[in-house]
């Protein structure tokens, strides 16, 4: 794939579709679960990159922790701004190492990380463990690709459709994967209000095994893999939620 339209991606479409299956309580185990395999207590500093519009950032906040959240959206900046809880939001792009560490704590969720390519991946795990205190956490949040390549390989063409249905409004994506690469490349279709767009977006998939070793190779101690609800990491997982330990 050639492009991402990040611009498109991570806009009012965004917040029109996943804002509604993205429930409150869907957020609400997720930060729990954060909380659980990462050990957070009250005033621990915490970084939230991507944040989005600050569902977990604000919720960790509600916590007691004092919580950076960092993301390149400035429309999803202001939606969290709104949520009237004290976090730190800044406007940057998350290749960037923060100023203001070093953190108990880096969190990236619901697949956020892979976006680029694997030279400037490996630079941002360097850049986190950089920001992170002795003894603190990384969490990441992907898609578990065993069980992801296991329903592509069972789909038409192995091409995999998803459909999203909100009201009258549709959002469809349709999404193959390359297997020289590793990553899977998204057709995405927005039919809301009688206006239909369309657009691409492309996510390196990773193994347990490779991410693992990508971790220790930027420095990290140790690493475990988790399941969706912090179960130990399965073929049939749902998500794969590593922990990173300095």
């Amino acid at each position: 794939m050639d492009s991402f339209d990040f611009d498109q991606v991570f806009g009012e479409d965004y917040l029109h579709f996943y804002g509604h299956v993205l429930t409150d309580e869907r957020s609400d185990a997720d930060v729990e679960l954060i909380a659980r395999l990462v050990g957070l207590r009250p005033g621990m500093r915490v970084l939230d990159v991507p944040c989005g519009y600050g569902r977990v950032a604000s919720r960790l906040a509600r916590l007691g922790c004092d919580v950076v959240g960092v993301d390149a959206s400035a429309l999803f900046l202001d939606v969290a701004r709104r949520g009237g809880v004290a976090v730190d939001y800044r406007l940057g792009d998350m290749r960037e190492l923060v100023p203001d560490g070093p953190f108990d704590a880096v969190v990236n969720w619901f697949t956020s990380f892979g976006y680029f390519d694997d030279a400037s991946n490996r630079a941002m795990l360097a850049s986190w463990r950089s920001a992170l205190k002795p003894g603190g956490k990384l969490v990441i949040d992907l898609q578990n690709r065993q069980r992801l390549l296991t329903v592509m390989a069972g789909s038409p063409g192995g091409r995999a459709t998803a459909l999203v249905q909100r009201d009258d409004d549709l959002l469809v994506d349709s999404t193959t994967y390359d297997v020289s690469t590793g990553r899977t490349n998204t057709e995405r279709i927005s039919v809301r209000s009688g206006l239909v767009r369309r657009y691409r977006f492309s996510v390196r998939t990773f193994a347990f095994t490779e991410l693992r070793d990508w971790l220790l190779d930027a420095g990290f101690a140790a690493v475990a893999g988790h399941g969706a609800e912090g179960e130990p990491l399965s073929l049939v997982s749902t998500r794969m939620v590593v922990v990173a330990m300095v």
